[in-house]
């Protein structure tokens, strides 16, 4: 057998706690913003341009509710809307063409939103510490894909906090409607 020294001291691994950072942090690289940092240290020539990361965090209940606060014309301009929008984007998931109107619509939908979006940015980058103008800023001068990246990102965060809440209405439903029956059933 052989000894390695300070092996027995070493902690388990906390699975449940590796699971938790991995869904509440996320680290995003974005590399078409490696052309705006500047290579540090001796023989710069040798070392590679490193892409910039940012650290999102997925956002409570608290900061949902902040933003929707501060952008509530928006947000119900995003509910009328929104209704069409998924009309639209279901013609196109089943293959059909969209009309020009209908493409017109989308990208003015996607500007109109913006705002909301950029204000989720904000709360949801924790490393490094940014504003609003600053998360515009450095949205505006990412490239296509990057952009992209992260903003499929976000929704992936925010939608699984979505099916939770959405899991946990269906339970809180079929109890409701088990005890409904039972005192149907004891009158």
């Amino acid at each position: 057998m052989v000894r390695v020294r300070g092996q027995i001291d070493a902690p388990l691994v906390d699975i449940g706690s590796v699971r938790e950072g991995y869904w509440e942090r996320k680290e995003v690289l974005l590399p078409s913003l490696g052309r705006f940092h500047k290579k540090k240290g001796w023989f710069t020539w040798f070392k590679k341009e490193q892409a910039p990361k940012v650290v999102l965090t997925r956002l409570g209940q608290n900061d949902f509710d902040a933003i929707d606060a501060e952008f509530m014309d928006l947000k119900a301009m995003m509910v009328s809307d929104g209704k069409v929008m998924q009309r639209i984007v279901a013609k196109v998931m089943d293959g059909k063409e969209a009309t020009d109107e209908e493409d017109k619509f989308m990208v003015d939908f996607a500007i109109r939103i913006r705002p909301y979006l950029m204000a989720m940015l904000t709360k949801m980058i924790i490393e490094p510490e940014m504003t609003f103008e600053e998360v515009t800023d450095m949205m505006n001068a990412l490239d296509d894909f990057d952009q992209h990246s992260l903003l499929a990102i976000v929704n992936a965060m925010t939608s699984e906090k979505a099916r939770a809440l959405k899991y946990v209405h269906e339970q809180r439903s079929q109890e409701m409607a088990v005890m409904r029956e039972q005192v149907r059933a004891g009158i």
